[in-house]
């Protein structure tokens, strides 16, 4: 049986691995530190002196000027995204809505560990990522990170944290750090981001004029120029507009950033036109017909586009409105959205309060409607209020669709003066659960019968440190006297349920999968996705257990360490898989 390693992926170690593949050559070893005994601890790393040899016949080094965007700490942030952590997603049954047979996720907790924590089971797996980030207006908060230092050092250099350990911090402007802060911010998550998205799938991020150079920059970094598809101009009002710097005017609109994970896999306006009963052509333009076919349209593709940007048979489901007309279609990268906020989330939840930002389900369902179809997976790791889990039920059941949403938010505290804490709510997750449990009764009494098979459940997930105790000890710290303390490895508050969360995400299977558990010979088994995991965390497992299981032939069988009845039933354990299911894979924790 092999042993689960019960934390995040370590990037770095696997980008080692994907480099050493296409340049077995830059290899090699390093020293990365010293036992007690003095001894070495060899690792592997790049030579990058040879790599810069590989790929270019003009070595760029040193003080050498080129175009780049850079700020301080930026190899840091790159660092921080690829760095491991020891932690998990704890379920939490009370707080969800039909834990065992919804597909979507509300996970609670710092964005950037629950990222890092889904990188194995859900890479390539996002269709869509929608987020509404601080904006870095000068009275928003970022997040300050640091997992390069160990949590006693950060503990000690930090002094940020509030009372319920959010590692929170308001960005002012008089800040010498305003847009680097920000950036380290940003960059990491979005890095990590970008590994969750499928190759057909696409991001589009919400910002305004504060940041939106430097989001732009650093998206074309991490995402690549060629998969910028647009910059979506939002409407968001005159009575929500504010004034700017410049004299007499207001500002009256948000810009959104839309970017393909592979520009070439990417059928967003293909999408739309296929399929579609159109009217004949009435008129076409050289200009505008020589750029679709760039586009690589069809003639009849082309004739119903042609059509559309006309405003002359508009479906009118279609996901945006568009400024284009026959004089304007040259800038095919600049379209804007007219769509005001909308719905008042305050009247779902009964709260005497306007949310700022307050995202439009409108707006939003147009995105889902270009990007998504079926049972796609959407994103959002700022989900505030959880606009967009409210979009996505309310899309699902306008068109049939069963799209699953996964929600992150950390549970940031209300203001306690704000008409949210008043009404009960304390943190901003709060607000995002209840409003979703209200969305979705609301939206079921609206469609009845229509809506029967809509999935208006969540199944909430905390992020938490490790259910394992501290076993990662450096070699040199291990001694008799601590092997035989790790008899037991696991914290004693944790449940079974906790650790099936935790083994879920090391085996990388989907954690909105169907759950069920049995009762086998007295001891509690679970059967995960219809027999693919089946786990068993019970103490004093007799062969009689682990045979049935076995006959249940699972692709993965994962029971405790500690957790046989006697030596004679751990002696018998790999006999019997080989006799029953010799293809499982066992794994012990």
């Amino acid at each position: 049986m092999d042993k689960l390693k019960m934390h995040s992926l370590n990037k770095v170690n696997e980008n080692i691995k994907k480099m050493a593949e296409l340049f077995p050559n830059t290899l090699t070893e390093v020293i990365k530190g010293y036992r007690k005994d003095g001894k070495p601890i060899i690792g592997y790393a790049i030579d990058f002196d040879i790599l810069r040899q590989e790929l270019s016949d003009i070595i760029v080094e040193g003080p050498e000027e080129r175009y780049q965007f850079t700020w301080p700490d930026k190899k840091k942030s790159i660092l921080l995204a690829n760095a491991p952590i020891a932690k998990t997603l704890r379920p939490c049954r009370e707080e969800s809505v039909n834990f065992d047979t919804t597909e979507n996720l509300y996970i609670e907790g710092d964005n950037l560990e629950a990222l890092k924590l889904l990188q194995e089971t859900y890479l390539g797996k996002v269709k869509l990522i929608y987020i509404d980030p601080p904006y870095n207006t000068g009275n928003d908060f970022v997040y300050e990170d640091n997992f390069i230092q160990s949590s006693d050092e950060y503990l000690a250099n930090s002094g940020q944290f509030d009372e319920e350990g959010n590692r929170l911090v308001q960005n002012l402007e008089s800040n010498g750090r305003f847009h680097t802060d920000w950036l380290n911010m940003m960059y990491p998550r979005l890095k990590l981001a970008k590994d969750l998205l499928a190759e057909d799938g696409a991001i589009f991020v919400s910002i305004d004029f504060n940041e939106v150079e430097n989001l732009k920059k650093i998206m074309d970094e991490i995402f690549g120029r060629e998969n910028f598809q647009r910059e979506i101009i939002w409407r968001i009002g005159w009575l929500s507009g504010y004034k700017t710097t410049a004299p007499n005017f207001i500002r009256n609109h948000d810009t959104i950033l839309f970017y393909s994970k592979n520009h070439t896999k990417l059928n967003f306006i293909k999408k739309y036109i296929e399929n579609k009963d159109f009217k004949p052509l009435v008129k076409k333009e050289p200009k505008l017909v020589s750029k679709l076919k760039e586009l690589g349209l069809t003639t009849e593709q082309q004739n119903d586009l042609i059509n559309f940007i006309n405003h002359e048979n508009r479906p009118d489901h279609y996901p945006i409105e568009d400024t284009w007309n026959c004089n304007e279609y040259d800038d095919l990268n600049s379209i804007a959205i007219v769509s005001f906020s909308g719905e008042k989330i305050s009247k779902i939840l009964g709260i005497d309060q306007d949310f700022k930002g307050q995202k439009s389900i409108k707006m939003l369902k147009r995105i889902l409607e270009a990007i998504t179809t079926g049972d796609d997976i959407v994103l959002d790791f700022f989900s505030g209020t959880a606009s967009t889990a409210h979009a996505v039920m309310q899309l699902n059941a306008e068109d049939g669709g069963n799209r699953r949403f996964i929600m992150i938010q950390l549970p940031e505290p209300c203001d306690e003066d704000s008409g949210a804490y008043k009404a009960g709510y304390k943190t901003i997750s709060d607000i995002g659960k209840e409003r979703i449990r209200r969305a979705g009764k609301k939206i079921l009494e609206d469609y009845g019968e229509s809506a029967e098979r809509l999935d208006i459940g969540f199944r909430v997930l905390k992020v938490d440190t490790s259910n394992m105790e501290d076993v990662y000890y450096k070699p040199e710290e291990y001694t008799q006297k601590l092997l035989f303390s790790l008899t037991d490895n696991i914290k004693p508050d944790r449940t079974p349920q906790d650790l099936l969360f935790q083994v879920m995400l090391d085996l990388g299977v989907l954690l909105s999968s169907k759950i069920e558990e049995i009762i086998i010979g007295g001891k509690k088994v679970f059967n995960v996705a219809d027999g693919y995991l089946i786990a068993c965390f019970d103490n004093d497992v007799t062969d009689e257990v682990v045979k049935e299981i076995a006959k249940m032939q699972p692709y993965y069988a994962v029971f405790r360490d500690s957790g046989m009845a006697s030596d004679s039933v751990a002696a018998n354990f790999e006999q019997i898989f080989e006799a029953y299911s010799p293809s499982t894979i066992r794994k012990v924790l």
